[in-house]
């Protein structure tokens, strides 16, 4: 077995066309798994495009599910399968011909967290992402480490405001990150919990077919 092939993830699929322009990779939260996302592609209603929904590769450990990042604050956090997979990923959807501006990052919590820290860290733009309520654990190692190419990447952040496993200054503060490293950035808090209503569909799908356009009906807001 290659080394490429050792650090593939596993992986589902959907299409919303037999001939899709753009390529969207789902990430699942914590304990999640690669069949998590797939509704939530369904319900966003990307006429034309390729969803990939990984499997994060460490087993949780509350028996059910995988994690992204394997471990604790005290005994430090295994991510390196993570990595390899991810950019393997991406090295393959390139190979499918899909370009860079049209791919996207979407995830959820643990899955928002990956998109960011995966995304600033190429060293290339690609189309977008969205992170729906995450967080950057690490702002300064992140800072240090993302790349001058992701800067061009547009961000897209969705929040509720009334989550209360993950609070909505957790998007806040990265807004203000993204901001001060020159990223286009919006940031939208809406009512609800830690979860993906179906009111927000709307948003992702403008922010996904045409990025240019979403900021320019879209101001940025201000965040104390």
């Amino acid at each position: 077995m290659t080394a490429a092939a050792n650090n593939k993830l596993i992986t589902s699929t959907y299409c919303s066309s037999k001939q899709p322009t753009k390529i969207i990779i789902g990430l699942h939260g914590w304990t999640g798994n690669e069949h998590m996302f797939e509704p939530v592609a369904k319900m966003i209603k990307i006429d034309d495009a390729k969803w990939v929904f990984p499997r994060a590769p460490y087993a949780s450990d509350t028996g059910k599910g995988y994690t992204w990042f394997s471990g604790n604050d005290e005994k430090g956090w295994e991510i390196e399968k993570t990595w390899l997979g991810m950019n393997q990923l991406l090295n393959d959807i390139q190979s499918e011909g899909f370009n860079l501006k049209d791919i996207y990052l979407i995830g959820f919590s643990q899955g928002a967290s990956l998109s960011m820290e995966i995304a600033l860290r190429l060293p290339y733009s690609i189309g977008g992402i969205i992170p729906i309520a995450g967080f950057i654990k690490f702002k300064d190692i992140l800072g240090k480490e993302a790349t001058e190419e992701s800067k061009e990447t547009p961000i897209l952040l969705l929040h509720g405001n009334q989550d209360e496993i993950i609070h909505v200054s957790a998007s806040q503060k990265a807004y203000k990150f993204f901001q001060q490293r020159g990223h286009m950035v919006y940031l939208e808090c809406y009512d609800a919990a830690h979860k993906i209503p179906q009111h927000i569909a709307p948003l992702i799908n403008d922010f996904i077919s045409d990025s240019i356009r979403f900021f320019k009906l879209n101001s940025p807001i201000t965040v104390e």
